[in-house]
């Protein structure tokens, strides 16, 4: 598994950055929308995936 980072973008809120562990980046983003909407108490409509990227380790 690799890491991701990815960034959220949500309504009032601003920005989020998550870092997550996961096999593909479609499963880091599923991964870090379902934290952000945990987190936030927020609904993942409303939660946008602007940008992700692999970590090198």
């Amino acid at each position: 598994m690799r890491w991701y980072e990815v960034e959220l973008e949500m309504p009032i809120l601003g920005k989020n950055i998550e870092m997550v562990q996961a096999i593909d980046r479609e499963s880091a983003k599923i991964i870090a929308i379902r934290k952000t909407g945990i987190n936030y108490n927020f609904s993942k409509e409303n939660i946008f995936v602007t940008k992700v990227k692999q970590i090198k380790v």
